[in-house]
């Protein structure tokens, strides 16, 4: 079950908990239920998430992940990816004058991925993202200052290419809405969001080893904010 909260005008997405009996756990696991025990007795910590009801143990469903090889060779292929970001993050960083530096030290709100049904090229891309921008900038601009940077990368397993984009909405009354209107826009395609968080900005823009032309931009209003308010 996943639930969706908008607490201090964030959007916060929480899965929660669900639980199966011995006889369901084994039959998800695809394993005895000696195999079971055996997992848990070497993963205390885990057998600490599981409960007692009703005089029965009871088993995340998330666990089912730690009997499926191909699942845990996935989780630990995207945690090899976090870690090499991180370590890109470290080097960018040592760099105070880089444009990663630059855009980590900034304030974002959230953290998109379009990634489109249609065949794209970057040229293509490149317009959608200023396309958006100005969408939102002609509704908001009088009121909030709308920071963007967004990056165009291929897609790993078709052809064309993607987005990604950090955006800045300062004022937090209009985040629920800004996040909806970018969805609207993009209702022809799926559009992933999440709340920024800077400690993975680098899986997008920070572990490039450059950007060049149509791959990249940073848009924003700030000065003509800063006009207005003067």
């Amino acid at each position: 079950m996943i639930l969706v909260y908008l607490i201090n005008n964030k959007i916060l997405t929480i899965k929660k908990m669900e639980y199966e009996n011995l006889k369901a756990f084994t039959r998800s696991t695809k394993s005895s239920k000696s195999t079971v025990y055996r997992f848990y007795k070497k993963n205390s910590q885990l057998f600490n998430e599981t409960k007692i009801k009703g005089g029965k143990r009871l088993f995340p469903a998330d666990h089912v992940k730690y009997f499926d090889s191909e699942t845990m060779f996935e989780e630990n292929k995207n945690l090899r990816k976090e870690i090499q970001s991180m370590r890109n993050l470290i080097d960018c960083l040592e760099d105070k004058n880089s444009l990663q530096y630059t855009l980590w030290m900034m304030e974002w709100s959230f953290f998109f991925t379009i990634p489109y049904k249609l065949e794209r090229n970057k040229k293509s891309c490149f317009k959608q993202m200023h396309g958006v921008y100005d969408y939102l900038l002609k509704k908001y601009g009088d009121n909030t200052e709308l920071r963007m940077f967004f990056s165009t990368e291929p897609f790993t397993d078709r052809k064309g290419y993607h987005n990604h984009f950090v955006i800045y909405i300062e004022d937090k009354k209009l985040h629920e809405q800004v996040v909806t209107d970018i969805q609207e826009y993009f209702n022809y395609d799926r559009v992933e969001v999440s709340v920024y968080d800077k400690y993975k900005a680098g899986l997008f823009y920070m572990s490039k080893e450059g950007l060049n032309g149509e791959d990249w931009d940073f848009i924003n209003n700030s000065k003509n904010t800063t006009s207005d308010e003067s």
